[in-house]
């Protein structure tokens, strides 16, 4: 019983001095291969920051002509047409306006000719306007009724035929005369809206 103790204790102490040596050994295996992979992936990382800044450089590079912008060059602005000014001896005087002479010319040929016709119509249609109130005036005092003799009577209608004769006159040559008037009227604006986009108006 003694012999078999024994050869437990040596068995023993060998497994106690054996499970040491084979722990240490693979600790150290496992420092080496951590140093390793440590260096490996730090190359890559340098790598990878190096590549990125690079790519940034080039990026960087590449967008500068895009964003630059000339410096800025003074540029007169074209100025607003001006018509010329008046010349004693290129323009005359149309009224208040400065033309050449063919614009003068122009305008003129465009005035109404009958202004003076216009006038003298207008004259003589209020002279036969105011012999129609006159006349109307004394249909409405004569004092003729049905009981007045034959004679005032013959007299009251001739007065009134006249008056309705004078008066359908009046009316379409007053109408005329009206019709005259919005021609002249329309003359007189035609040759001022040419005088203001061909000449220059005075002060």
């Amino acid at each position: 019983m003694q012999s078999d103790k024994e050869h437990l204790n040596v068995d023993l102490g060998f497994l106690d001095e054996a499970k040491p040596r084979e722990a240490q050994t693979q600790v150290a295996s496992t420092y080496n291969v951590n140093w390793r992979n440590i260096a490996i992936i730090s190359g890559l990382v340098i790598a990878f920051f190096v590549w990125i800044g690079s790519s940034d450089n080039t990026s960087s590079r590449r967008s500068t002509p895009t964003s630059y912008t000339p410096p800025r060059t003074y540029q007169p602005q074209t100025p607003v047409y001006q018509p010329p000014a008046a010349d004693g001896a290129t323009t005359v005087k149309n009224g208040q306006f400065s033309c050449s002479n063919y614009d003068s010319n122009q305008a003129d040929l465009m005035a109404p000719k009958n202004e003076f016709e216009l006038a003298q119509e207008e004259e003589e249609l209020k002279r036969r306007s105011d012999a129609l109130d006159s006349l109307k005036l004394q249909i409405d005092t004569s004092g003729v009724t049905q009981y007045s003799g034959r004679g005032s009577i013959d007299r009251y209608n001739a007065m009134v035929s006249r008056y309705n004769s004078l008066l359908t006159s009046f009316k379409a040559d007053y109408s005329s005369h009206q019709t005259r008037i919005d021609i002249y009227n329309q003359q007189v604006q035609a040759r001022n809206n040419y005088l203001l986009t061909h000449c220059r108006r005075g002060r």
